[in-house]
């Protein structure tokens, strides 16, 4: 048996926190990636979406193919042991996996929503027909485009932007009190307050177990 599933089975209240490591052996790349020879995170904030809508969204269209990778055994071996995730990931591999309890802390890359009637549609539908427009280069088209086609509202990701608040912190931070295992996974524990989790279990108890080297090695086998 894999020690790291023997540890989980053992535990009574076990959790993950995972970050972009766990979906990089996937195809997706970290936000320590680029964009136009800039961080992709500089582009990748509220302040920056509001005031420059079109070149946000030129990125985002960008992003959404991310929405067609597949979970790595890595997040398989998570959905195989049945135990609650906390993620800090946007590209839904841990549902996709077929995990059962995931609260992503930077909401969703699959979704957007009308800012006024609230509407939601697919991500890959917006950014298909975002694209074309792109292409042709007509400005005004693109903001257009940006409309909601009920109701003509803003159109927004439901991704947490920086500037935002997360979602699910509460949940978060209840199952890390919890806890007696937490398993962080693929995360360098930068970004807060995901980053004070691993801690709050700590001191309720739970032993910590670090994988960043290679999370699917440190996985394998539980998911055959």
């Amino acid at each position: 048996m894999n020690p790291i599933e023997k540890k989980v089975r053992e535990a009574k209240h076990p959790v993950a926190l995972t970050g972009a490591g766990i979906s990089a052996p996937s195809g997706i790349p970290t936000f320590q990636g680029t964009w136009k020879n800039q961080p992709i995170r500089d582009f990748l904030t509220r302040e920056y979406a509001e005031n420059d809508p079109i070149g946000f969204f030129e990125l985002f269209v960008d992003m959404v193919k991310w929405c067609d990778k597949e979970p790595n055994p890595a997040h398989k071996a998570l959905a195989m042991l049945d135990i609650p995730v906390i993620t800090q990931n946007i590209d839904g591999l841990h549902e996709k996996a077929g995990t059962k309890t995931v609260y992503p802390l930077h909401g969703t890359l699959h979704t957007v929503h009308c800012t006024a009637c609230g509407k939601k549609r697919s991500s890959k539908e917006f950014a298909a027909e975002l694209k074309e427009l792109y292409d042709e280069g007509d400005r005004q088209k693109i903001m257009e485009g940006l409309r909601c086609p009920e109701c003509g509202g803003w159109i927004d990701t439901d991704v947490v932007l920086y500037g935002d608040s997360i979602h699910h912190l509460y949940d978060a931070m209840r199952l890390s009190e919890q806890a007696d295992l937490m398993l962080v996974i693929g995360t360098s524990l930068i970004t807060y307050p995901a980053a004070a989790l691993p801690q709050i279990a700590k001191n309720g108890g739970a032993e910590i177990i670090l994988i960043n080297d290679d999370c699917v090695k440190a996985l394998e086998g539980i998911c055959k």
